[in-house]
């Protein structure tokens, strides 16, 4: 099995993300560094060719929130552990095709950061109960108005309204 592998390039923040198997990433590397270097226009890479990641959606969803670390460092100090799995759910939520998150793969992401949950999936509960989100099918929740709006209190304007 081929390695995953992932490139970030943030020129002052237009920040622009390849991942997929290593060949793919170094054969897209190896192109960038072409058009850099000589100021070159790069061929479009087919949509047949470019790996799909289940439950991402398009990069365009991503750099109007960021990265999750930038996204996730916006949240204040005095967040709660509950609070970072809203604002991960959502995140993650943004990026999937269906427009909804799991509990692990927005704990994943947090765990990635750094940020360890007490209990993932009781955060998810509590965030239930005070109508944040709602499930829309077993396993799979998706972040309500009532959420949209605390999240915009807690982030900003990078949430929509």
């Amino acid at each position: 099995m081929e390695q995953r592998a992932r490139i970030r390039v943030d020129l002052a923040q237009r920040a622009f993300e390849i991942e997929g198997s290593e060949t793919f990433v170094r054969e897209l590397l190896d192109r960038l560094e072409d058009l850099v270097q000589n100021g070159a226009h790069a061929e479009p890479v087919p949509a047949a060719e470019a790996p799909s990641v289940p439950g991402l959606a398009p990069a365009a969803v991503t750099s109007e929130l960021g990265s999750f670390g930038e996204f996730i460092q916006r949240l204040p100090s005095s967040a709660t552990e509950v609070d970072r799995m809203l604002a991960a759910g959502y995140w993650c939520q943004a990026q999937s095709a269906d427009d909804a998150f799991a509990t692990g793969d927005a704990n994943r992401r947090l765990t990635e950061q750094g940020i360890k949950l007490g209990n993932p999936s009781q955060c998810v509960r509590q965030s239930l109960n005070a109508r944040r989100v709602f499930a829309v099918q077993r396993g799979r929740f998706r972040v309500s108005q009532i959420g949209r709006h605390y999240l915009r209190q807690l982030v900003g304007d990078l949430v929509p309204a």
